[in-house]
């Protein structure tokens, strides 16, 4: 069975960290995926693969992060975004606070591309200061096997809220997703930052990337099998040093 935070006390993470000391950080946002998925996506996705990793490992996993830096999504409403300075000061926090019970291997599952350099600078001065303090970090979507998925079904990798995405949510909340008023942008490549402006402009629907009305959830199951597997071989070889 999966180890969640929000079924258990702290009578049971004091027995277990008697015997591991390794633990599941999910970290998402709050921000909109398109006309046809919701706001939850991108901590939904790395949460279940969370699950199922603890079930495969029994390794505990927190409630996650639904918050995360978002800004260039902000021109459409609903989309709610910490600074990069309160999201890197929470990272931190929920780290302090794990590395004080005994936690000294963590496993942030991030759901989010904005979260992806954040994360690295809260990091930094906490491996600096605690040098027994190990983490490793999955961006779900990153790994190359699920990238192969990708490419198997889509023809190429996510942007966002495309049909990877929505594939996932479909996988595991097929309620959630509503292709019949799904539309998309291609991508557009180019070196420029992108603002919240330019989001609107070259994405007016908020999706980017592949058509997400070529999703499933056949292909959505094979991309969540995809990254548990990699993340349960993260935590299993993962020996104390």
């Amino acid at each position: 069975m999966a180890y969640l935070w929000e079924e258990i006390g702290w009578v049971d993470l004091e027995a277990y960290l008697r015997q591991d000391d390794r633990a599941m950080f999910p970290v998402g946002s709050c921000e909109q995926h398109g006309r046809h998925l919701s706001f939850a996506t991108d901590y939904l996705i790395p949460m279940e693969i969370a699950r199922r990793v603890s079930d495969r490992t029994g390794v505990p996993v927190t409630p996650p992060l639904c918050f995360g830096l978002s800004l260039h999504h902000m021109e459409f409403p609903g989309t709610i975004s910490l600074s990069a300075d309160t999201f890197v000061a929470a990272v931190r926090d929920v780290i302090e606070s794990l590395y004080r019970h005994g936690f000294r291997r963590l496993l942030i599952v991030n759901g989010h591309g904005g979260n992806i350099h954040p994360i690295g600078t809260a990091l930094a001065p906490l491996v600096d200061v605690h040098r027994d303090l190990r983490v490793k970090v999955g961006h779900w979507w990153v790994d190359p096997d699920v990238q192969r998925v990708l490419r198997e079904h889509f023809g190429d990798i996510e942007y966002h809220a495309a049909a990877g995405e929505t594939s996932a949510i479909m996988a595991i909340r097929p309620e959630v997703p509503k292709l019949d008023r799904a539309a998309y942008s291609p991508w557009v490549e180019g070196i420029e930052y992108k603002s919240p402006r330019h989001w609107k402009t070259y994405f007016p629907h908020g999706s980017a990337g592949v058509d997400p009305r070529r999703a499933s959830p056949e292909a959505g199951e094979k991309l969540i099998a995809a990254a548990v597997d990699r993340f349960s071989r993260e935590l299993q070889e993962w020996s104390k040093l």
